[in-house]
C-alpha cells in the first residue's frame, strides 16, 4: 500500500509534482514522525511547500482487535495557497503474493462520477479474508457537493512492478497521449487498485483495515479514540525511558528527542528479495570492474531492520544497525531482539553477513550499480555485539529496564547482578551464542593480517604474537568495509598493513563472547579461556605494535617497502580512539588519549569531536567524509567510555573524564539541536568548523543516539560514582566490558505497507517503513 499526492489545479502539476518516494530537496521542506510507537502507532507530518499543502497522517493499531489498523489523512492548503486549491491524493492497494487479488467497489449510492466510499476485500493465506475501507469524512462530503471527487481503477499488473505505482498511475492518467487529471473509473478485481481522491480546499479521509476475525465494526469514532490513546501512550512511554536529563530541560529538547526516536522507530521495515553476491571469497576490489566476476543473484532473503536514512539509505547496513539498536533496546527490548535475530539469520554457513542488504529491485533502484554487489570476504565493524552486551546487562538485572514489557524480563531483580538469566532470556542467549562464535571466527580468519615480518622484527616482545588484522576491500583512497570510508591510511595498500580498528573490534567480540559464555555456563565453559586469550593478545598487539611513542597515539602500521621495517601510519582521529572505546589499551595510555580528545588542535571542537586532527595533512581534503566532520556514533562511544571512566573508583582520571564527558555531551546535543531547529532535520554528519548539518539530510539512523545522550546523567554537583544506576544512566555500567590484560555498537512517502503480501502479525512494523517516507 502507499500514498501519493499533488496539487491538482491542472495536469502539469500532477505530472511534475506528484509525491511518492521520499527524496531530498524535492520541495517537501519538513516531514517526519512527531510521535511513533511501533506497537500502537503515531502521527506523521509533511510540510509540502512545492504543492502548497500541509499533510498530517495518523496511523494506529486497534488494541482490541488484533491485526486491525486505521489511517487518517488530513491536510490544509498553506497560507500562500488559495482556499479553493485542488489537491489529489492517491491511496493505492497492491498484492504481490502469487495468485492473490482484491475486489474493490463503490459502497455509496449514486452515479459513478459521485463515487465516495470504496470497499475492498481480499483473501490471503497469512491473513485469511480481510477488508479495507476508504472513507472521506462526513464533514467533507456533506458541506460541499464538490469538496471531494473519488475515482478508482482496478488493474492487473506484474507482481514485481507494484512498487512502481507512481509510474503506473501516471501512465493510466495520461492514456491516449493526453495529460489528464482524473482516472477513468474501472472498479473490480485486480492486484493493484488506484484510489484517487481529489479535494477542493481541506483534505480529510480515513482508511480502515480489518482482518478476518470477528470484531466490532471499525468506525471514524473508534479511529479518533485510538489516535488519542496512542498519543497518550507514547508520551507516557517516553517519560519512563528517554526523558532528557539536565541541562536539557527546555521543551525543545524533549521535542527533538521524541522526533529523533520516532523517526528511527518509524524507519523500521521488512525487506525481502534477492541479493547480488560475488562468490569469489578472495576478491579484494571495492567496485565492479568486469563482467566475469561470478556475481549472481542469491536468495530471496528477508530482513527486519531499521535504516540510516529513509530518503537516501533506505536499506539495512550492518554496522549502522548496531547503533540503531542501542536506542531501540531500552524502548522495546523484544523488538530489538527480533531485529537482532533477523540480522543473524542472514549469516551464511561460514559466518559471513553482507554489510549492505540491498534486497530486491526496489532497493537496488536506489543504489549505483558499482555498489550493489556484496563480497564474501568483506567484513564490517561487528557492532551487533555491542547490542548483545546491552541485552545481557538487562537480562542479568545489572541494568534497569523501563521499556515496553518484555517476555525476557520476568523475574529480573535489578541490582542483583546474578549474571545468570533464565527462561526466555536464556533461550535467546543459547540461540545467539553459536552465531556470535561463528561470526567472530569468520572475521578473524578472513581479515587476518600478515604477522610474520612483525614477529622477526621485534623478537623480544612480538615473537609469539597472534592477533593482527587487515580490512579486505582496500583501495588507495577508501576502506568502505571499515565503516570509516575515506579515513586516511597507509598511502600504498599492502598485505603487510595492520589496521588498528579491526584489531579493536576483534577484542570487543572476544569480550562479549566471554560474557555470554559465562552467563550461560559459568566459568566451566572451556571457550572462555580462548576468548580471554584472544583479548589478551589483542592488548599485546595494541601495545607492542600499534602504539607510537613518537606520536603518543595508537596507529595503523605497515612494513616500509624501502627499509623493510615497521612504520607507524599515524593519522590522529577516530581510529586512534578505538582502543579507548573498546577497552583495547593499557591504563598507562589513558592520559595520552584524553589529551588527544581534549586538544582543540586535534579533535576537540565546540560542536563535538572531529573525525581527524586539524594538524593532519589530510584534514578536510578529498571527499572529506571522515576527514574532519563530526559523527554522532563515534562521539557517543567516547561519551559512554568517559562516563565509565568518571565512575571508576581510584582512577586518577575520574575528574578529568567527568569534565570532558559533561562538556562533550552538551556540545554534541546543542550542535544537533541547533541544526534541527534551523532545518527541521537530523543530518548524517556535522561540520567541524560551523556545527551545521551536512551530508545526507533526514539521517535519523545513528544520529538518533542523541536520544540516549540527552538521557545520560549530568555529572555536575555530585561525584561521578554517584551516577550509573538511574533510569537510563544505568545503561552505562561504570565497569568496562571486561577487566582483562591491560584493562585491570524506498519507500513511498507515507503509507506503503506491503502488509498484504507479508506475514501480517509479525510484520506489521513494515507500516512504519512506508508510512514515514521510508523505502
Amino acid at each position: 500500500m502507499g500514498l501519493m499526492w499533488s496539487n491538482a489545479d491542472d495536469a502539469v502539476h500532477i505530472n511534475t509534482n506528484l509525491r511518492h518516494t521520499c527524496e531530498q530537496n524535492d520541495g517537501v521542506t519538513r516531514y517526519g514522525w512527531t510521535s511513533y510507537e511501533p506497537r500502537r502507532g503515531g502521527t506523521h507530518i509533511f510540510n509540502d511547500t512545492g504543492n502548497k499543502v500541509d499533510l498530517t497522517v495518523d496511523f494506529v493499531k486497534f488494541p482490541d482487535a488484533e491485526g486491525d489498523w486505521g489511517l487518517r489523512i488530513q491536510g490544509v492548503p498553506t497560507a500562500d495557497a488559495p482556499r479553493t486549491q485542488k489537491t489529489t491524493v492517491v491511496f493505492y492497494i497492491g498484492s504481490e503474493a502469487k495468485d492473490s487479488w482484491l475486489d474493490c467497489g463503490n459502497s455509496s449510492s449514486g452515479e459513478p462520477e459521485h463515487v465516495l466510499d470504496i470497499d475492498c476485500s481480499g483473501e490471503l493465506a497469512a491473513l485469511s479474508d480481510y477488508e479495507i475501507k476508504v472513507r472521506p469524512s462526513l464533514r467533507q462530503t456533506t458541506t460541499n457537493d464538490n469538496a471531494v471527487v473519488t475515482n478508482i481503477q482496478s488493474l492487473w499488473v506484474p507482481r514485481d512492478s507494484i512498487w512502481q505505482a507512481k509510474s503506473i498511475f501516471l501512465d493510466q492518467l495520461n492514456k491516449g497521449g493526453q495529460r489528464g487529471t482524473f482516472l477513468q473509473d474501472s472498479l473490480g478485481r485486480g492486484n493493484l487498485h488506484l484510489i484517487q481522491l481529489t479535494f477542493t480546499g481541506d483534505i480529510d479521509f480515513d482508511v480502515l483495515f480489518s482482518s478476518g476475525h470477528k470484531s466490532a465494526p471499525l468506525s471514524a469514532t473508534s479511529l479518533t479514540d485510538s489516535i488519542q490513546e496512542a498519543g497518550t501512550a507514547f508520551e507516557s512511554h517516553f517519560r519512563a525511558t528517554y526523558q532528557p536529563e539536565p541541562p536539557f530541560h527546555d521543551p525543545a529538547f524533549t521535542k527533538l528527542s521524541q522526533s529523533l526516536l520516532s523517526n528511527l522507530l518509524g524507519g523500521i521495515g521488512f525487506f525481502h528479495g534477492t541479493s547480488k553476491i560475488s562468490s569469489n571469497r578472495s576478491f579484494e576490489k571495492a567496485t565492479i570492474t568486469s563482467a566475469d566476476e561470478a556475481v549472481e543473484d542469491q536468495g530471496p532473503y528477508s530482513l527486519f531492520t531499521a535504516v540510516p536514512s529513509r530518503p537516501f539509505f533506505p536499506r539495512g547496513f550492518l554496522w549502522d544497525e548496531g547503533f540503531h539498536l542501542q536506542v531501540i533496546v531500552d524502548w522495546d527490548l523484544d523488538l530489538a531482539v527480533e531485529i537482532l535475530m533477523s540480522w543473524f539469520d542472514l549469516m551464511d554457513e561460514s559466518g559471513w553477513i553482507a554489510r549492505e542488504q540491498i534486497l530486491g529491485p526496489e532497493a537496488r533502484s536506489k543504489v549505483p550499480l558499482e555498489f550493489q554487489t556484496q563480497y564474501q570476504s568483506y567484513a564490517n565493524p561487528p557492532t551487533l555485539f555491542l547490542v548483545v552486551d546491552m541485552v545481557l546487562e538487562r537480562y542479568s538485572g545489572r541494568v534497569p529496564y523501563n521499556g515496553h514489557p518484555s517476555m525476557y524480563m520476568e523475574g529480573v531483580q535489578y541490582g542483583r547482578a546474578t549474571g545468570a538469566p533464565s527462561g526466555s532470556a536464556r533461550a535467546f542467549l543459547q540461540k545467539v551464542f553459536p552465531k556470535l562464535r561463528l561470526h567472530c571466527a569468520w572475521f578473524r580468519r578472513t581479515q587476518s593480517g600478515n604477522l610474520d615480518k612483525y614477529r622477526y622484527l621485534h623478537a623480544d616482545s612480538e615473537a609469539n604474537h597472534t592477533e593482527g588484522y587487515r580490512w579486505r576491500g582496500r583501495t588507495p583512497q577508501h576502506i568502505l568495509t571499515s565503516g570509516l570510508d575515506d579515513y586516511p591510511r597507509a598511502p600504498i595498500p599492502s598485505e603487510d598493513e595492520l589496521h588498528l580498528d579491526a584489531l579493536c573490534w576483534v577484542n570487543l567480540m572476544a569480550q562479549v563472547l566471554s560474557k555470554v559464555a559465562t552467563a550461560l555456563h559459568g566459568r566451566s565453559d572451556p571457550g572462555i579461556l580462548n576468548y580471554e586469550a584472544v583479548s589478551k593478545e589483542a592488548h599485546t598487539t595494541a601495545e607492542a605494535i600499534h602504539w607510537s611513542d613518537a606520536s603518543s597515539a595508537y596507529c595503523d602500521v605497515t612494513i616500509s617497502p624501502v627499509t623493510d621495517q615497521r612504520e607507524h601510519v599515524c593519522h590522529k582521529g577516530y581510529v586512534s580512539l578505538l582502543p579507548f572505546v573498546t577497552n583495547t589499551m593499557s591504563p598507562d595510555r589513558i592520559a595520552a588519549v584524553l589529551d588527544l580528545i581534549a586538544d582543540p588542535a586535534h579533535l576537540w571542537s565546540p560542536y563535538g569531536l572531529r573525525s581527524l586532527s586539524t594538524e593532519d595533512e589530510y584534514y578536510g581534503t578529498g571527499e572529506d567524509y571522515w576527514c574532519s566532520p563530526i559523527w554522532v556514533n563515534i562521539n557517543y562511544l567516547v561519551l559512554v567510555r568517559l562516563l565509565h571512566l568518571a565512575g571508576e573508583e581510584g582512577s586518577p582520571h575520574r575528574r578529568r573524564a567527568g569534565r570532558l564527558y559533561t562538556q562533550l555531551r552538551e556540545n554534541l546535543v546543542n550542535t544537533v539541536a541547533e541544526s534541527w531547529k534551523q532545518t527541521g532535520s537530523a543530518w548524517e554528519q556535522y561540520n567541524a568548523d560551523t556545527g551545521k548539518g551536512q551530508g545526507t539530510q533526514h539521517f535519523t539512523g545513528w544520529t538518533s543516539l542523541i536520544v540516549r545522550i540527552m538521557a545520560m546523567p549530568q555529572l555536575g554537583g555530585q561525584e561521578p560514582h554517584d551516577y550509573g544506576h538511574g533510569r537510563v544512566s544505568g545503561s552505562y555500567s561504570t565497569k568496562p566490558l571486561m577487566a582483562l590484560s591491560g584493562g585491570t555498537l524506498l519507500a513511498p512517502v507515507t503509507v506503503a505497507l506491503f502488509i498484504i503480501a507479508l506475514w501480517f502479525r509479525r510484520r506489521i512494523f513494515s507500516l512504519c517503513r512506508r508510512l514515514t517516507a521510508g523505502s
